[in-house]
């Protein structure tokens, strides 16, 4: 009764695409999204608010489905609208800004991903604070870039923050918290300070068996990386009694587990 280009219509096809993408019918979800972005570019214009939310789900979406050269224009063409029409510091163009980021870095382009993510955090301190999950995600981030560039000192510094206002904000066994302090630990490691890795590592571990149990993906993640401080050279590795609980998160003593002859 309405039409095909009604706006009711249009935000019942975007709603659907939006369905089918979270039950990860990611397919199905597609050519919704590329109806209702076409025919909002047509009834509404490209700059219209309605217009730029298809552009971005669109790039989400192809980003999703591993088409990140497909996605990048879209992020690209939804940034520059947005920093048009609502302005820098607006909350849809930092998450712009974050995505692109986040593409870029997924592409390999860590220095064009660096910079947008220092503008993202920049401009989310300034306007939800250090402490809002936002800013806390966006630090996070900047600072696994910074590791994976080999800038351990710069990430150092976001992970430390990262972690501290995780635990201040969320507690020590949110699920962030709990990545937060893998992602730390192993930091550490690549430092070379194993003592410390394995402090972090050991609780990350705790806290995951506890949170996500031990078949979860981010508990084996934990343990994984604690054992790699307890293959480390034995002048270097965490000290444990022979009858402690193995640091690696079995339910051995570690003299019958990773402390035993070689």
């Amino acid at each position: 009764t309405l039409g095909d280009r009604h706006p009711e219509t249009l935000t019942s096809i975007n709603n659907l695409g939006l369905l089918l993408k979270d039950q990860g019918d990611l397919d199905g979800a597609e050519p919704l999204y590329r109806e209702a972005l076409a025919a909002r570019r047509e009834t509404l214009g490209d700059r219209h608010p309605n217009t730029l939310t298809s552009i971005n789900n669109l790039g989400l979406l192809l980003k999703d489905q591993g088409d990140l050269d497909g996605a990048e224009p879209l992020y690209r063409e939804a940034l520059a609208a947005r920093r048009e029409t609502l302005g820098d510091r607006h909350q849809d163009t930092l998450s712009s800004i974050n995505n692109l980021g986040s593409l870029l870095q997924a592409k390999g382009d860590m220095d064009g991903a660096e910079a947008l993510l220092r503008e993202a955090v920049e401009g989310l301190r300034e306007t939800l604070g250090g402490r809002h999950q936002n800013t806390l995600s966006a630090i996070h981030n900047l600072g696994l870039l910074l590791h994976g560039k080999g800038d351990l000192d710069g990430a150092e510094a976001l992970y430390r923050e990262a972690l501290e206002l995780c635990r201040e904000t969320l507690g020590d066994q949110h699920p962030n918290t709990l990545t937060s302090i893998t992602n730390f630990g192993t930091l550490l490691k690549d430092k070379g300070d194993l003592d410390g890795a394995a402090a972090q590592l050991r609780e990350a571990l705790e806290g995951s068996l506890v949170v996500f149990g031990p078949g979860h993906p981010n508990t084996r993640t934990a343990q994984q990386r604690l054992m790699g401080c307890e293959r480390a050279p034995a002048a270097r590795r965490p000290k444990q009694g022979p009858n402690d609980r193995c640091a690696c998160g079995s339910d051995l003593k570690f003299k019958k587990c990773h402390g035993r002859p070689r």
